[in-house]
């Protein structure tokens, strides 16, 4: 029984190490581009952190046309940037998450 504990916590810290990685590394190797985009993936999803946690609505509705612009921005440097289309895929994934939060945001606020 011991020995089934141990295995479950080992293939569950193993399934979330690549959650926490850098998922982009792979596929966007280390270039200017890659990294520029990289960040600004971060600070659209830490944009979209602070409207979640931000309780005065009229803050969360300002920071939330902040984001659209900024996701504005990422999707139209990410077309004009020559990168490998794995890498495109990758950035582009993590956009569309942080857009789909939005979205879910706004309908939840929309319902009230």
């Amino acid at each position: 029984m011991n020995i089934l504990f141990k295995l479950t916590i080992a293939a569950a810290a193993f399934s979330i190490t690549p959650a926490l990685a850098d998922h982009t590394a792979d596929h966007c190797g280390k270039s200017v581009q890659a990294d520029g985009m990289r960040a600004r993936v971060k600070t659209i999803n830490e944009q979209m952190d602070r409207i979640e946690f931000t309780e005065d609505q009229a803050k969360q509705r300002e920071l939330m046309d902040l984001h659209m612009k900024h996701m504005q921005e990422g999707m139209r440097e990410l077309r004009r940037r020559d990168m490998p289309a794995d890498c495109r895929i990758e950035l582009m994934s993590a956009m569309m998450e942080s857009m789909m939060r939005h979205q879910e945001l706004q309908q939840r606020e929309g319902g009230k």
